[in-house]
């Protein structure tokens, strides 16, 4: 298996900490992997507006909130082109599964 730096692309070894091209510190449990990646989905914490700038983040490894400033200026920029863009991610992208825990299995003290 393969590591890669999220943030220059060269090739890790399984034990980095640093990225010895760029200096990026290798966060454990990071989407360093193809396969660590799982599927693209639009998180319900932490979001928004609908969660696509937080999934594509999360799924390829980048900082949410440059990704959210790079949004906002694509669509400044090119106004219809970015809000049809976000409007496609909003509809093509599933959401989270969201996991529910009964209200009685938390409330233990009786």
């Amino acid at each position: 298996m393969a590591f890669f730096c999220s943030g220059c692309g060269k090739t890790l070894g399984a034990d980095a900490r640093f990225c010895s091209a760029c200096g990026k510190p290798v966060p454990e449990g990071s989407f360093s992997t193809a396969e660590a990646r799982g599927p693209l989905v639009r998180p319900f914490v932490g979001r928004k507006i609908a969660g696509v700038c937080l999934g594509l983040a999360n799924y390829y490894g980048w900082d949410v909130d440059l990704t959210r400033v790079i949004a906002v200026l694509i669509t400044v920029a090119t106004i219809p082109l970015g809000l049809i863009a976000y409007a496609l991610f909003w509809i093509v992208v599933p959401q989270e599964t969201q996991t529910t825990v009964a209200i009685s299995t938390l409330n233990t003290t009786s």
